[in-house]
């Protein structure tokens, strides 16, 4: 796969984040990792915490769908002050876990597609990285 954009990963990812932040009017959108560092984010990102602790609030909703006799969890959404919602998803890219962190006021119509279509073209973004001939 070809690069001749010359668009680093970094670049790549937040215009992914800021694309998809605008197209769902969201405030914000983060990548942390699985310890909760941020890779990339788009937006004001008012909540910096939030991907520290993003990890352990999908652990807590994984447990509490289990005692819930559910299989598993979409997402967890958390209310916070200001009419603002975050809407926190773990997601597996090149078999490595993320958590994708999304400030909004309304959770999109269609979230798994929204989620499913990140996870994607985030995955691509970072395949493409991997394939580039060093320089």
């Amino acid at each position: 796969m070809d690069n001749s954009s010359g668009l680093t990963l970094d670049v790549r990812l937040q215009a992914i984040l800021e694309e998809t932040r605008q197209q769902y009017g969201l405030h914000s959108l983060l990548l942390a990792d699985k310890n909760g560092w941020p890779v990339s984010h788009a937006g004001k990102i008012a909540h910096t915490g939030m991907a520290a602790i993003a990890p352990e609030l999908i652990r807590v909703g994984d447990h509490a769908a289990r005692l819930g006799e559910y299989d598993s969890i979409t997402c967890i959404a958390l209310v916070l002050e200001d009419s603002h919602l975050m809407v926190i998803k773990d997601i597996e890219i090149n078999g490595e876990p993320f958590v994708l962190v999304m400030d909004t006021s309304s959770v999109p119509k269609g979230i798994r597609q929204v989620f499913s279509s990140l996870s994607t073209r985030i995955a691509l973004a970072m395949a493409a990285e991997t394939m580039l001939p060093a320089e």
